[in-house]
């Protein structure tokens, strides 16, 4: 009888066994199974085009607008990202001018930077734009919120050309001059025009 209790004991114990190595062979196989997901949606992820220029921001992003395009890139994209680049440039121009003007209320002068985070209809995008138009930019804000209307002309000429250098290396359309928008001239300051001469 104890012959047979001890059978038992020694069958039951050895099926024991062979669950608890078949549950550990199953746990590894689904913890490796997991990891080869996990890795499977990183790559995904980090093959995946981000943002609302696929992937392009910063400098990166300023370069394939200025003509030259990352390899592996299509330039096609590019041409169609313009329209969309020309209100990031806009904004970011615009935010650079009114730093120097802010800092210009506050008796304050700052190190502008190159990049601003600029928010779009298809998320937000890091713009760069180069250290001597941004210097400029801010520059001329600056003098605008200091300078007397009489010495601002040479202010608005500066911004002007910021702003073609600007839109012109990146080939996007400036509809009018930056000052207008940014500087205008109060209705006092405008010539005063004569009736016409009668011919």
């Amino acid at each position: 009888m104890e012959a047979f209790v001890s059978a038992l004991m020694a069958m039951g114990i050895l099926v024991l066994l062979v669950f608890i190595i078949y549950l550990l062979d199953r746990v590894n196989t689904l913890e490796k199974e997991t990891r080869q997901f996990a890795q499977t949606l990183k790559t995904q992820k980090e093959a995946a085009p981000v943002g609302p220029f696929a992937g392009l921001s910063s400098k990166k992003l300023w370069d394939a607008m200025t003509g030259r395009v990352p390899d592996g890139f299509d330039a096609t994209a590019v041409d169609e990202f313009r329209a969309l680049y020309e209100m990031v440039l806009h904004k970011h121009v615009d935010a650079i001018f009114q730093d120097g003007v802010k800092d210009g209320q506050l008796g304050m002068l700052s190190e502008p930077k190159n990049t601003k985070l600029i928010s779009t209809s298809r998320g937000s995008v890091e713009s760069w734009l180069p250290s001597a138009q941004v210097n400029t930019l801010y520059k001329c804000g600056l003098d605008s919120a200091q300078l007397p209307e009489d010495q601002l002309d040479a202010v608005r000429l500066a911004l002007d050309e910021a702003g073609q250098t600007l839109y012109g290396k990146a080939m996007v359309n400036l509809d009018q001059p930056l000052s207008e928008s940014l500087m205008p001239r109060s209705e006092a300051d405008l010539p005063v025009l004569g009736p016409p001469s009668a011919t």
